[in-house]
């Protein structure tokens, strides 16, 4: 970045505004651009008013005690003031209606012929009023990369007097994602606690920055348990992440492998695809970030965007990443109305996404998930936006074993003690949470009389239950006829067909019967 505001500054642009929280990044690349441009630097906030940059002391020195922002754009402006970069900070809320002449004399200033003069407003987030959009070039300051991060590392060794060999890789990526001042944070916690600072103290560098993501609101830093092992079925899409993981390797770039984009999961509630997230951050070994879509609306206008846009920046800072978006059709319900009801900013949020999606070059890995195909936008639907759309429907009798015994192995429990295929075949239609959840009443049973769990027992339970394939026949049928032409199938096994007999069909529900697209 600091290339582009020296570039930047060299083409006369007249104001630049900088987006990054770091105060004393901005202060460093400032000074870099002045020193390489032979220009006086110049910095103001309105606490301390006017700073000037002493190339020699290699500090700043008070120049004005001037806090008034009318003032400094005239300090600017005047006519000995020549061959300068002013850096105005915070200065965004100056951006209002009631003070007409500051933005006024922006626009001017914007559209003087001093080549010589340039204003840098920091600030970190995007704020202009509408009348300076065209007139400010935007440059957004990144995550600090790995080479930043170690040198933070090497300066914290210093200050405690630690030891500076070379620090292990994995101690510099467990600090990405985190400003220079949060990653100084980190270490130096990390030591303070432990006194040392080496791989040991990973767990502490990341809880620190499990704690920063968090204040986001939007994010959360998952530590998946789950693995692929932990998976009934699903034999077809076990095998694609298996053989996608090894698409992030350097070989793979090498030999001319596009990086994997993501995938998206579609199907029935319950049946593995929250389950499948999970498990993959713990196969490919990769930071796993849940995004709540849900949260990034927020009241204020702008705001969503600029959510959507931090959240996507620190995927990308911990990158190789994976995104995690569970349940992405109910951030983006508003979709359909959007515009009317929302002044567009669901149809900007998702644009911003799409947009991301498509261009990203960093290797963050998109795993959506959803329950309700009609909620879902055709764009995201559209091929190049994921690497693959998979279905995931129904266990099948084999798949169902597969799933009893595990659940039943989680629980300490031997499953060749138990008739799992007896258990398997009772339980047609059931998904896999249907069957977790008729195994745990079975053990409730069991513990009121004081007794050991039996198949008798899970049998029993599973017979009271009456599976959501049965409420829901009709949509899951023509779930599956969407899925046979638009999507690959998750199983490699043949579904089974829900039949329903004439004395168990229900009442449905007004919206099941009308506004379910799915049903004819």
């Amino acid at each position: 970045m600091e290339k582009e505001l020296i570039i930047s500054i060299k083409a006369g642009t007249k104001i630049i505004q900088l987006i990054s929280f770091e105060t004393l990044r901005i202060h460093a690349a400032l000074v870099k651009a002045a020193n390489e441009l032979d220009r006086d630097l110049y910095i103001w906030d309105r606490v301390t008013g006017i700073k000037h940059w002493e190339k020699e002391k290699k500090t700043f020195t008070e120049q004005e005690e001037n806090e008034n922002p009318n003032d400094v754009l005239d300090f600017f402006l005047k006519k000995d003031t020549q061959n300068v970069i002013l850096l105005l900070q915070d200065f965004y809320p100056d951006f209002t209606e009631d003070k007409p002449r500051i933005i006024r004399m922006l626009r001017n200033i914007a559209l003087s012929s001093n080549d010589d003069k340039t204003i840098i407003l920091s600030q970190p987030h995007h704020q202009l009023p509408k009348e300076l959009e065209k007139e400010v070039h935007i440059i957004e300051f990144p995550y600090p990369s790995f080479e930043d991060i170690k040198a933070i590392y090497r300066n914290v060794c210093h200050v405690f007097k630690i030891n500076d060999n070379d620090p292990d890789d994995e101690v510099i990526e467990a600090a990405l994602g985190l400003t220079i001042m949060e990653a100084e944070r980190a270490f130096a916690k990390a030591f303070v606690e432990d006194g040392e600072l080496t791989e040991s103290q990973i767990p502490l560098i990341i809880k620190e920055k499990e704690n920063i993501i968090k204040k986001s609101g939007f994010l959360e830093y998952y530590h998946p348990r789950e693995t692929l092992k932990d998976i009934g079925g699903l034999s077809n899409l076990k095998d694609w992440l298996q053989k996608r993981g090894r698409g992030f390797d350097k070989s793979a770039k090498e030999f001319g492998l596009d990086t994997p984009k993501g995938i998206l999961l579609l199907g029935i509630p319950g049946t593995g695809k929250s389950l499948t997230a999970k498990a993959i951050g713990s196969e490919w070994q990769f930071p796993l970030l849940r995004l709540d879509m849900g949260k990034i609306f927020g009241g204020i206008v702008g705001e969503s965007e600029k959510n959507i846009r931090g959240a996507l920046r620190i995927a990308e800072a911990i990158a190789p990443s994976i995104l995690w978006i569970d349940e992405i059709e109910k951030g983006m319900s508003g979709i359909g109305s959007s515009g009317n009801t929302d002044g567009g900013t669901t149809a900007r949020v998702l644009g911003s996404f799409l947009t991301w999606m498509q261009e990203k070059t960093k290797p963050v890995f998109v795993v959506a998930t959803a329950n309700n195909i009609s909620q879902l936008p055709p764009e995201l639907l559209r091929k190049g936006r994921v690497d693959e759309i998979f279905f995931v429907d129904l266990p099948v009798e084999n798949e169902r074993k597969q799933i009893l015994s595990i659940h039943l192995e989680k629980k300490n429990r031997n499953p060749e003690k138990f008739d799992i295929a007896e258990l398997a075949k009772s339980s047609k239609g059931f998904s896999g949470a249907e069957l977790e959840e008729a195994i745990k009443e079975a053990m409730f049973q069991a513990y009121d009389k004081a007794e050991e769990v039996t198949t008798t027992d899970i049998k029993q339970a599973i017979e009271k239950t009456y599976p959501l394939a049965r409420t829901m026949s009709e949509v899951i049928d023509n779930m599956r006829k969407w899925a046979r032409s638009r999507a690959v199938m998750a199983s490699s096994e043949e579904a089974e067909t829900i039949e329903i007999k004439p004395e168990e069909k229900t009442p449905k529900l007004k919206q099941e019967q009308y506004n379910n697209p799915f049903i004819n």
